[in-house]
């Protein structure tokens, strides 16, 4: 078992599984950034040993980062994250047409929604959203028929970050392609990297969003960009990123990222298969202690092996009281709207979960440190503190 806790989580001696949130770093990705900060600290772009060396450790990053996703070094350009690459691609799509229209689903992360219903109301692009089924479940049809001859940007995220659902993106990429293939299709890859494989050239996307966070390396990220897919720059200065994204680079960061990279390619299968292990022993004893009075949502969906976002439809059961007193950390939803209080969430809710399930939802994430054990305890603790909200009738 890896054992690696945030400094905060050892404070309180609590146990965390809310992997989906963010994830701390693995200790070989702190040593890295370590060594960098020390021995990088050169600008990249300077043309003496020191700069140079730099250089060298954002390339070899680049090639890491690259194996991936199984893309070449010179397709991916690094960013400050994940917002930061949705929205320089959809402020592209923007500049590049004339009002193009583009299309997503109702559930994209903020960095896309927002972004894209910015862009709408100023009249930069038109924008169709596309619901989904009931399960949670997005229909490759759907996203068909909402596209037409002006359609420049299809985006759809590779898997769900509150249900865990994973969406049939080589599918629709494939489709959109035959049908309009002048149309570029874009993916937020976030919550998928490190937990099921993601290959560009199976998904047949022109563009991927790369997050350090969600695999256990540091908070920068990457815009995959297939060979000459149209990109223009969100910023202007010098010509870093193949003047995709000017700046100096972050090289200690960077450096991290591609050492995340690399360990999340070599551990994927072994990893994936634990995670899955875990979650199916989790829904199976939350179903024993429970019984029909727990719910898993979008539990015959295609999901992420770390994802289970349940209900206990208990009357004496409240999401946030039982979340105060529970001895581990998880979550209602989606960190960005955690400041929600007492509001269902509107993915699980366009997801046909029903109201009352939805305001009784939490979402578990497991990563790669949690146990057998770390699962009975989640179990033991929702039961005793239910238990206790029923004798005492408040918690």
């Amino acid at each position: 078992r890896i054992q690696i806790l945030f400094e905060v989580m050892s404070a309180v001696r609590c146990l965390y599984v809310d992997y989906n949130g963010t994830t701390p770093l693995r200790p070989e990705v702190r040593d890295v950034i370590r060594e960098s900060l020390e021995d990088d600290w050169a600008n990249p772009s300077s043309s003496t040993p020191q700069g140079i060396q730099a250089k060298e450790a954002i390339q070899h990053a680049r090639a890491n980062v690259a194996a991936l996703v199984n893309a070449s070094p010179h397709e991916i350009i690094f960013t400050s994250g994940g917002t930061e690459s949705n929205n320089m691609l959809l402020y592209s799509i923007a500049e590049l047409y004339d009002k193009p229209h583009v299309v997503m689903t109702t559930v994209e992360h903020d960095s896309v929604a927002l972004c894209a219903r910015h862009l709408s109301k100023k009249g930069k692009i038109s924008l169709t959203e596309v619901e989904l089924e009931d399960s949670g479940c997005l229909s490759a049809g759907k996203v068909i028929a909402a596209c037409h001859n002006n359609t420049r940007l299809v985006t759809v995220m590779l898997a769900n970050n509150e249900t865990g659902v994973i969406f049939p993106v080589a599918d629709i990429a494939r489709k959109v392609k035959t049908k309009f293939p002048s149309t570029l299709v874009h993916t937020d890859a976030a919550q998928a990297i490190g937990k099921i494989k993601v290959d560009v050239s199976e998904l047949g996307v022109d563009y991927l969003t790369i997050v350090g966070h969600k695999f256990y390396g540091p908070r920068i990220g990457a815009l995959y960009r297939r060979n000459e897919a149209p990109l223009q720059p969100l910023l202007y200065g010098g010509g870093q990123e193949n003047s995709s994204r000017p700046g100096t680079e972050n090289t200690a960061m960077i450096a991290g990222l591609g050492k995340a990279a690399e360990i999340a390619l070599k551990n994927l299968d072994k990893e994936q298969r634990n995670l899955l292990m875990l979650r199916h022993y989790l829904e199976k004893k939350l179903i024993e202690a429970f019984k029909d009075e727990i719910i898993i949502n979008c539990y015959s969906s295609p999901r992420l092996p770390n994802t289970a976002n349940i209900a206990i439809m208990k009357p004496e059961f409240s999401q946030g009281e039982v979340l105060s007193n529970v001895g581990f950390v998880a979550s209602k939803g989606a960190a960005c709207h955690s400041h929600l209080n007492a509001v269902p969430s509107q993915v699980l809710l366009k997801s046909g979960v029903p109201h009352k399930v939805a305001l009784n939802s939490i979402r578990l994430s497991l990563g790669i440190s949690t146990s057998l054990s770390d699962i009975d305890f989640i179990v033991s603790e929702l039961t005793r503190v239910t238990q206790t909200a029923f004798s005492n009738g408040h918690y």
